[in-house]
């Protein structure tokens, strides 16, 4: 019986000699090409990374103890550039996958073809370990170094983005045909802007900002989404749309721990930037302690979000215009109020929707009056302005 390592070892000199070499890495590299639709000022990168992956390959084919495999430098260098050609991870593995099935097709040939006093089934098994063992960590190598680049290409780009949305948003003159350009074509004249921005509460929501503002953009058809990511919990969206989609975007789900605030629409340059400031205004409230709505629209809160600029002189006069009624426990009186100054209905109508008695109503608010000094109805919008900064951010 012919020594397995032995053979191994000779099997390895013959295949290092440059003509075997060559005829290895043309016929992998022919095969990849059939399989792989690959830019052909790749072509050199690829056999060098091929011939490169063979030695090193061959260099521990006859050792039995496990191989440190570490990846070859062109195999690094193919995967960087495959990932600066902007073309797509699948492109990466079928490489790795064509390579690997030629790779098992030689091998079967060379088993077939070796001394019958050679145990063809262990020198299969040899040659199959052997290759899945180095297929499989170049390509978890190869993956890592493609997905690095992609990350610094995306950071590149995003950062750039930033740079000249925040140059839009603090007024400078940006030609709306670059900022088209660096919003990778979105629109911005003849359209009108939906601005969102997505904030998560804490570091662990970070994650779910992405599929927030996806989520908006999926419930309004026909609109065009772009993203600015400006770091930290934050990120920016803008949405292309014709006409108002208020209501469209109540329908989106939100992930637990984003709050999400909207503006606009509104058109042009000044549109996109204008829906945008709409968006951070309404931040005030959105984020404010006592609030758990998870999208909240600039036009909803303009008047509470423009008090919320001066936090001292709100309060002072919240607290002077609710008097007696600003006290904690005064909850439901409050609610009362609320309702009964914003509703259409009958005096039935308000003590069914707050699910007490008419004759509670009516004691409500002879409550609340005496503790105002004066009928609700008197300065009835300061009242639930009132009520509504009481709410956000003194409960």
């Amino acid at each position: 019986m012919t020594d397995l390592p032995g053979w191994l070892q000779g099997f390895a000199a013959d295949q290092r000699s440059p003509e075997e070499v060559r005829q290895w890495v043309s016929s992998t590299a022919e095969a990849i090409g059939e399989g792989v639709d690959l830019p052909s000022d790749l072509r050199p990168l690829l056999l060098l990374a091929v011939e490169e992956h063979w030695l090193a390959f061959l260099s521990g084919v006859a050792v039995e103890e496990e191989v440190v495999v570490d990846l070859v430098p062109a195999a690094a260098e193919l995967a960087i550039e495959i990932a600066r050609h902007h073309l797509g991870l699948p492109v990466l593995l079928k490489i790795y996958q064509t390579a690997q099935e030629a790779s098992w097709a030689f091998a079967v040939d060379v088993v077939r073809q070796a001394p019958e006093s050679l145990d063809h089934e262990a020198l299969l098994v040899w040659f199959w370990t052997k290759a899945n063992r180095w297929f499989g960590t170049s390509v978890e190598l190869s993956v890592a170094v493609y997905q690095s680049e992609v990350d610094r290409i995306r950071r590149r780009g995003d950062a750039r983005r930033f740079e000249v949305v925040s140059d839009v948003l603090a007024g400078a003159s940006v030609a709306t045909s670059l900022l088209s350009a660096e919003l990778g074509g979105h629109p911005i004249n003849g359209v009108m802007h939906v601005a969102v921005i997505a904030r998560a509460i804490d570091a662990d929501a970070i994650e779910q900002l992405e599929p927030a503002i996806m989520s908006l953009a999926t419930t309004v058809a026909g609109a065009r989404i772009v993203l600015v990511r400006p770091g930290g919990r934050e990120l920016w969206g803008w949405l292309s749309v014709s006409g108002s989609v208020r209501q469209i975007l109540w329908q989106a789900e939100i992930p637990e721990g984003i709050r999400v605030t909207v503006g606009g629409p509104a058109g042009g340059i000044d549109g996109f930037v204008g829906a945008h400031l709409d968006a951070r205004s309404a931040q005030r409230v959105a984020l404010s302690p006592s609030r758990r709505v998870a999208v909240t629209h600039y036009d909803d809160v303009t008047a509470l979000s423009l008090l919320a600029l001066d936090p001292v002189a709100a309060e002072r006069f919240a607290r002077t215009t609710l008097r007696g009624l600003d006290d904690d426990d005064l909850g439901s009186l409050r609610e009362t109020i609320r309702v009964v100054l914003t509703s259409t209905e009958s005096a039935d109508g308000v003590a069914s929707s707050l699910g007490v008695h008419k004759n509670t109503v009516r004691y409500r608010i002879q409550q609340a009056e005496r503790l105002l000094g004066h009928p609700i109805r008197i300065r009835a919008g300061d009242l639930l302005l009132a009520l509504d900064y009481h709410e956000a951010f003194l409960r």
